[in-house]
């Protein structure tokens, strides 16, 4: 249980770091590097089926 919530918190901060990233540098104007735009695609995907499971897992075990 405690690795569930473990891994929920990381990955829901994975996910909102990326999103802030991307919503400043929109805002801003600025155009991100291609390295820093893959960077952070990739640590999404990898991010949202972690975020997905545990989710799920935390729901299940409630019942």
């Amino acid at each position: 249980m405690k690795t569930e919530k473990i891994l929920f918190c990381i990955s829901l901060a994975v996910l909102g770091i990326c999103g802030l990233t991307a919503a400043i540098s929109y805002i801003a104007d600025k155009e991100l590097p291609v390295f820093l735009i893959r960077t952070i695609g990739i640590a999404s995907l990898i991010a949202l089926p972690v975020l997905g499971y545990t989710a799920v897992k935390k729901l299940c075990s409630k019942r």
